[in-house]
């Protein structure tokens, strides 16, 4: 791939859109109910509707909850703009009410509009510490997010206007997103609510636009 084209693939699926909203969970009540089915929305950098599910199991003696979930854009709801996540969330270390913990989770996404149709699989690792209560939380937290091979296919418009050599294919290493900011959520009888917001940066540290990402979320335990 030559630098230009490079430097222009990156740009592009920087824009990707549902990339990294999922919802933090309250690790302190994962005892409590081990099922629990949730929906999530918010700005990343579109506006995207998330509905999951999770189960928590006992790993060695270690609550672990595997979830599953797709996430679609809202602003024109379309089955191309999508979003699927595989992954685990536990508490790594405790320290009384403190926890740091940990999600990794397997992405399949898509995109599709008048510059480029693109398709990619990526992982995203998340760190949080924060105070995990029964019934609350309150959290920083810290995250990669990385598309490690996407296959791109360039609009006649996009060859036409912007760069007419552009290739259609498979390419590796098509760019990450860092995300960092707060996590909080408060639990009411099987009703879990949470909310992040933070900032979102390439992964050279550049702006992207949004700059911010933020969502809001519901789980129903039971």
């Amino acid at each position: 791939m030559n630098r230009p084209w490079s430097i222009a693939l990156c740009v592009l699926l920087s824009a990707l859109p549902a990339r990294q909203a999922a919802a933090q969970w309250n690790v302190a009540d994962f005892a409590t109910a081990r099922n629990r089915v949730y929906v999530t929305f918010g700005l990343d950098p579109a506006f995207v509707m998330t509905v999951g599910y999770g189960r928590v199991v006992a790993l060695a003696g270690h609550d672990v909850q595997l979830f599953s979930e797709v996430g679609v854009v809202t602003a024109r709801p379309d089955l191309r703009d999508f979003r699927v996540r595989l992954g685990t969330q536990t508490s790594l270390v405790r320290l009384g009410a403190v926890h740091l913990t940990g999600s990794a989770a397997f992405i399949a996404r898509g995109t599709d509009n008048a510059i480029y149709r693109a398709f990619d699989f990526g992982s995203d690792f998340t760190g949080a510490l924060g105070v995990y209560r029964h019934g609350w939380f309150a959290a920083t937290e810290f995250g990669f997010d990385k598309a490690i091979i996407t296959h791109v296919t360039q609009s006649d418009w996009y060859r036409r206007h912007i760069y007419p050599d552009a290739k259609d294919g498979w390419y590796l290493d098509a760019g990450g997103t860092y995300h960092y900011g707060l996590a909080g959520g408060l639990t009411l009888g099987r009703t879990e609510l949470v909310g992040r917001v933070g900032q979102l940066r390439t992964e050279r540290f550049g702006e992207m636009m949004p700059p911010m990402y933020a969502s809001v979320g519901a789980g129903f335990k039971f």
